[in-house]
């Protein structure tokens, strides 16, 4: 039986977001955690210099 909305937001709660100017955000990973997500973000920074975010999408915020 597949997974409802509500248990792929909990399962799946924090977002790597790309922020590019003058354009969109793009998701480029989803983790359960957010230590991995937060790894993943200073990765993609280091690894292209361009503004990268956490983002909590029950909360719906930015993660610090």
């Amino acid at each position: 039986m597949p997974a409802t909305k509500e248990e792929l937001k909990v399962y799946n709660r924090y977002e790597v977001r790309v922020i590019r100017p003058h354009e969109r955000q793009d998701v480029v990973g989803i983790y359960q955690d957010v230590e991995t997500a937060k790894h993943h973000r200073s990765v993609l920074f280091r690894a292209q210099g361009i503004p990268v975010v956490v983002y909590d999408i029950i909360k719906q915020e930015r993660v610090q």
